[in-house]
């Protein structure tokens, strides 16, 4: 089944060259167009999409307020945000309302097609340009666990904070009333977001980010 795509921009050359792009990739199909914040909602609740790609302003006025209703709605929706904005603080703001990537306008085909793979499988993406040349270096590393931490589920954060309180898994079953097979899921799931390996990785991951 393709993933289904609504695209919210309000000029008409930049909706025509994404639906010119999205043609291209197998696996991806157009299924709604919006044209103002308002036609947002009332698009994706017809549509039901896998994801939205949003510009960053719309109507003259900032989409990331839109996202926290939109979200409230629409909770499994993933959202990339696209911009001609390079600014580490729009950045960390849409990550924090809860978008799964950021993209450039220039952005190439390849790295669209590699944005939507990454955001599909639940990890966050950020555009090549953003975290070469916008992201200051001494800010980079806390840009990078933001978007670490914004890529795990509310279970995964209870998981990771009571696992640095050293529960055992058999102990974290029974503390969130679910099974240790799905306990070991979350955490391998948790070791592959944030790209860690061990119990001591996670107890020193979760310290430095206060997560505890």
């Amino acid at each position: 089944m393709p993933v289904r795509i609504v695209v919210a921009d309000d000029h008409p050359v930049v909706l025509d060259g994404i639906r010119l792009m999205l043609d291209g990739i197998d696996g991806y199909v157009l299924v709604g167009v919006a044209t103002s914040l308002k036609e947002i909602i009332s698009v994706c609740t017809t549509a039901l999409p896998d994801v939205l790609i949003l510009d960053l302003n719309i109507d003259g006025k900032n989409s990331l307020d839109l996202i926290p209703d939109l979200l409230l709605r629409h909770p499994d929706l993933k959202i990339i945000v696209f911009s001609a904005y390079q600014s580490t603080v729009l950045l960390k703001k849409g990550l924090e309302v809860g978008i799964k990537g950021y993209l450039l306008k220039d952005a190439s085909k390849p790295e669209w097609i590699d944005a939507l793979t990454t955001v599909g499988k639940g990890n966050i993406y950020l555009s090549k340009y953003v975290k070469t040349s916008v992201i200051p270096l001494d800010e980079f590393a806390d840009v990078v666990d933001f978007a670490q931490i914004a890529a795990l589920s509310e279970q995964e954060k209870k998981i990771i904070h009571l696992t640095a309180q050293g529960l055992t898994e058999q102990e974290l079953a029974e503390t969130l009333f679910i099974s240790k097979h799905t306990v070991h899921t979350h955490k391998k799931n948790i070791f592959r977001k944030l790209h860690l390996h061990t119990n001591a990785d996670l107890m020193k991951f979760a310290y430095e980010n206060n997560l505890v």
